[in-house]
């Protein structure tokens, strides 16, 4: 698998994930299907792992990276899906978008390293601008969706959390696949307990859409999508990696409109866009004026020098 593939593939699966999530919670109870995603994911991921690791499995000395990283899935997917019942796949793709700027305020405090330039601050007032017009929108609209819009930030939260704890420890000589499944091994307990304690009923198992979204979460969303997102990030350059927020959120929108008839409204384009906007700001001018000013740097010594020679020809 090259960089090029690996970047859809990212792509592909992060746009297709809420859209799917959603899907998988018409037929099974929300907390059900995230149950069922992740114990085949887990099935799925110990037989690649004895296929191809010779049945190493997974180590006591990176413990505490899986115990990390299975913040990411237990407590954050029960609140991911149960958002799904209060709001569209494409509000909860935006949402979850807003990460990066988690991220920047949980190192302030755990890393004791700020990571806010003037630049990455103004892209974070444009973004809150945004997710100011779409939370008041759905406040002022009445019913519960406000439910699914709390939820989803705590969701963020945890998410960005796990990522930045992540960042405190070196996980280098960690394999993808070890990894997924040590995260998957640590949060299968408490996406159990959760199960049990809702008291929600499994309905009989039949091969609708919901069974096959279910499928597709296991196969592709919690293995193969990890896989290749811890590819790009060792392969391709910060400011591709930095454009799969960016790309995401408008096609999930898209698709929830296309394949589910999920309804978008003008508030939630327009504080999408500002969303998107703010993370552009944030994500990708920063490392783009670093370059312009290296550059700059480079380029006028070297044009200094040559107009010296000149001159010193003329002489």
């Amino acid at each position: 698998m090259g960089p090029p593939l690996a970047y859809l593939i990212v792509i592909a699966v992060w746009a297709t994930t809420p859209l799917a999530i959603k899907i998988s919670s018409e037929y099974y109870a929300p907390l059900t299907a995230a149950a069922m995603r992740f114990a085949l994911a887990s099935l799925i991921a110990c037989s690649l792992v004895a296929l191809f690791h010779g049945g190493s499995g997974l180590k006591r000395r990176h413990w505490k990276a899986y115990a990390i990283a299975s913040l990411s899935i237990f407590p954050n997917m029960p609140l991911v899906y149960s958002a799904t019942a209060y709001i569209s796949s494409g509000l909860i793709s935006v949402i979850l978008a807003t990460s990066p700027f988690v991220m920047g305020l949980l190192s302030i405090v755990i890393l004791k390293s700020n990571p806010f330039t003037p630049l990455r601050l103004l892209g974070l007032g444009i973004a809150l601008a945004g997710l100011t017009l779409i939370v008041g929108r759905q406040i002022s609209l009445g019913g519960d969706a406000w439910i699914g819009v709390l939820l989803m930030f705590a969701s963020t939260l945890v998410f960005s959390l796990s990522n930045v704890l992540l960042k405190q420890l070196d996980t280098h000589a960690i394999d993808p696949l070890e990894q997924s499944l040590g995260a998957m091994t640590f949060a299968l307990p408490g996406l159990v307990l959760c199960f049990v304690l809702s008291e929600q009923s499994v309905p009989p198992l039949v091969m609708n859409q919901s069974a096959w979204a279910i499928a597709y979460l296991a196969g592709v969303g919690s293995i193969l999508g990890y896989m290749a997102f811890y590819y790009v990030l060792r392969t391709m350059p910060f400011e591709l990696v930095g454009l799969v927020p960016l790309i995401t959120p408008a096609l999930a929108m898209t698709l929830g409109v296309v394949v589910a008839g999920e309804l978008v409204s003008d508030s939630l384009k327009h504080g999408s866009l500002l969303i998107l906007l703010g993370l552009a700001v944030y994500e990708l001018l920063p490392p783009l004026m670093q370059k312009w000013r290296r550059r700059s740097i480079v380029v006028g010594p070297c044009a200094g020098s040559a107009q010296n020679q000149q001159a010193a020809a003329d002489h």
